[in-house]
């Protein structure tokens, strides 16, 4: 009787477990990723790398800014980190550290929205008082930074 279990195990759900994504060849995301990969040099994919950690960083101290209704500390960290005062990062980097020479053009709209979108961010939360103002409209603007970072990262990978 063993032996016929064994038999019909390795009979039918060994093979069927090679088409279940955990236990066969698709148990690789990449592999399966629909995203657009976009190849860059080593040191351009590092220098976006560190953007993206600093977005998210100052995302972070915006929504806690935001929590303590600290709206101007908010506005500020928004402008300076991710909105259109934040461009340019890479200009004086050597070509090769440089992502955008690697982006597509679709890529790059999206990132130039990013930025738009901080700027606008910060004008909606300057126009509050800080310690009384709503965050509601502020975090209506936020959603169209966070909507790129989405965008993007669910459009492409660089891996």
């Amino acid at each position: 009787m063993k032996r016929l279990l064994a038999a019909l195990f390795r009979a039918a759900v060994v093979p069927a477990l090679t088409l279940v994504p955990a236990f066969g060849p698709m148990a690789f995301a990449a592999d399966a990723d629909g995203r657009q990969f976009v190849e860059m040099s080593p040191e351009a994919r590092a220098e976006m790398r560190a953007e993206m950690l600093d977005f998210q960083t100052a995302l972070h101290s915006i929504i806690a800014a935001l929590g303590e209704r600290k709206f101007n500390d908010a506005a500020d960290t928004a402008e300076k980190m991710i909105g259109v005062s934040a461009m340019g990062r890479h200009r004086m980097s050597p070509p090769n550290a440089r992502p955008g020479m690697f982006m597509t053009n679709e890529m790059h709209a999206i990132a130039r929205g990013m930025h738009v979108a901080g700027s606008d961010f910060a004008k909606v939360a300057k126009a509050n008082k800080d310690g009384k103002g709503d965050p509601t409209k502020a975090l209506v603007a936020l959603q169209a930074v966070t909507g790129a970072c989405v965008a993007c990262h669910r459009s492409y990978r660089t891996q």
